[in-house]
């Protein structure tokens, strides 16, 4: 276990980034010393690069048995957010130089802006975009997407999982839909990786993100898994040097990768007992919290990860009830919109109302978090509740 810094809030915001596993951290220092791995994996001239890239293949072997691929499928990117936009942008890019001309795809109100505004992009462009509204607890069905699904759609994206509300989604059966009508499809499975069986290589899921940032690993790398039973036309996106088999120029960060590999196999060993313990907490926290008055659970009750609880307090500002808080450190959705006070728009796409959308708070747990801690948590929360109310 980490340790513990005295006097520090209790950290509930694992899913915008956790705490680097010192396991990881030792793998990662010895690819910076000059007695270890510092080279460029790409420089063949020298033992130093080829001792470099021997890491980098390990490293991508460890993240594509975590979820049961071939390493030749595994290429790696800067983080989540640069897969989605290669799976999106560099499909629709390299199916109009094939002379597929399909000009729709579909998504939800509910992904990561990341997925998001590479639609908007598309759109720009000409493309159509369907915006699904998902069921009330943030998931999707075949049903559900089947009606939306056209001659001219050539990719689907839905994430695995939500970040906010935690909902999990059944990404195969959405992939098996789309694969009957020779339609693309892509999941965000940054938030999921290691907490569900994927079996990549043997799905019909075609494009799949992937960072460590959320399973103790190194933030400022990812990986995008790309099908190649399916032969996908990508294009990439960085070009200049032709690493990562052309697909994803750039010098690879050789300790970030080397990190990634180390969080992927720990997530490999540990995964299914981090799920069981974590949600363990998590039933704690949301048993706890659901018996105060005027709380509300957001969510899926039954297919939701381990780690996220969504918590509306009403007639309570979120950011209000989170400053008070000494033994407190959450969010109230995203990190990628925390700067701003405006309400999670996934909240209001879930058809949250703006005023209990500006008062949820997401507390998301993982491999550190203990039960003390929540009972520290749970106490203040319950202290200081009613005398915010009564402002």
């Amino acid at each position: 276990m980490a340790p513990k810094v005295v006097n520090r809030p209790v950290y509930l915001d694992y899913a915008a980034a956790t705490p680097v596993d010192p396991r990881v951290i030792e793998e990662m220092v010895n690819c910076l010393k000059i007695e270890g791995n510092f080279a460029n994996s790409a420089s063949r001239d020298h033992v130093y690069g080829w001792e470099a890239l021997d890491k980098v293949e390990n490293a991508r072997s460890k993240v594509a048995d975590l979820v049961g691929a071939s390493p030749l499928e595994i290429y790696f990117t800067s983080g989540a957010t640069e897969s989605s936009n290669l799976a999106i942008l560099g499909l629709a890019k390299g199916l109009f130089k094939k002379g597929d001309l399909r000009r729709h795809l579909i998504t939800t109100k509910i992904e990561h802006k990341a997925v998001l505004e590479s639609c908007r992009v598309l759109e720009s462009e000409g493309y159509k975009v369907t915006y699904l509204d998902t069921l009330p607890d943030g998931s999707v069905t075949p049903e559900l997407l089947e009606k939306a699904l056209s001659e001219d759609t050539f990719l689907v994206s839905i994430a695995e999982a939500n970040s906010v509300v935690g909902t999990v989604n059944d990404i195969h059966a959405l992939a098996n839909l789309c694969q009957k009508r020779e339609i693309y499809f892509h999941s965000d499975c940054a938030q999921s990786a290691g907490y569900f069986t994927h079996d990549l290589s043997h799905s019909a899921i075609s494009l799949v993100s992937l960072t460590p940032e959320k399973i103790c690993g190194p933030k400022g790398v990812g990986a995008l898994f790309v099908n190649k039973e399916q032969d996908i036309p990508l294009s990439p996106l960085i070009v200049g040097g032709g690493q990562e088999r052309g697909l994803r120029s750039g010098t690879v960060a050789t300790h970030q990768v080397v990190g990634m590999g180390k969080a992927f196999e720990i997530m490999q060993k540990e995964g299914q007992s981090d799920f069981q313990r974590i949600n363990g907490l998590r039933e704690y926290l949301k048993n706890e919290l659901s018996a105060l008055k005027g709380v509300v659970i957001n969510g899926s009750d039954t297919h939701h990860l381990p780690s996220v609880l969504s918590v509306t307090f009403k007639s309570v500002e979120a950011h209000v009830l989170l400053a008070s808080l000494r033994t407190l450190a959450a969010s109230t959705g995203s990190a990628c919109n925390s700067k701003s006070l405006e309400p999670s728009y996934i909240l209001l796409a879930l058809g949250v109302n703006e005023q209990d959308a500006k008062s949820t708070v997401r507390f998301s747990l993982g491999r550190f978090t203990t039960l003390e801690e929540l009972q520290r948590v749970v106490a203040e929360i319950k202290e200081k509740l009613p005398l915010l109310r009564q402002k």
